[in-house]
């Protein structure tokens, strides 16, 4: 018997990708404030914002390509858009993010803000992003077998 790879479950493999790094990313941070890993380990802020950008990257990509799109999923979208798509929904939230993490150490803490975090969490979101979209594109090209 063989086994047929049908469109949908593109959309499927998709989702639960997206699901298991949300769930990976909460456990982390659960585990990291419990045990203060953010602050014991310099490291562990650089994997999350790999991982959140990641997710945001991939979460956008499937609410384009995969759960609004009227187009058929047999048609591969130009890389160059799905990359684009991908570095700036990365960028819009974790500029967001960090805009309040400013705004935190500016008005809240009073702590003297650091950018060179900033541009590190901000290259981290790229990276992640960078690797979201080479997913995509693993998940999207599988051939349909008929």
């Amino acid at each position: 018997m063989f086994f047929l790879y049908t469109k949908d479950m593109q959309r499927k493999i998709y989702l639960v990708f997206l699901l298991f790094i949300i769930s990976v990313i909460a456990v982390l941070n659960f585990y990291a404030y419990r045990f203060h890993w953010y602050w014991e380990f310099w490291w562990f802020d650089i994997i999350m914002h790999t991982l959140g950008g990641i997710w945001v990257a991939s979460s956008v990509l499937w609410l384009r390509y995969f759960r609004f799109s009227s187009a058929k999923l047999s048609v591969v979208p130009k890389k160059s858009s799905v990359f684009l798509i991908a570095i700036f929904s990365v960028y819009l939230v974790g500029g967001g993010w960090e805009l309040f993490e400013f705004s935190m150490d500016k008005f809240i803490t009073f702590a003297l803000h650091d950018s060179w975090n900033t541009v590190s969490d901000l290259f981290f979101d790229g990276i992640g992003s960078f690797l979201a979209a080479s997913f995509f594109f693993l998940v999207y090209n599988k051939k349909i077998k008929q």
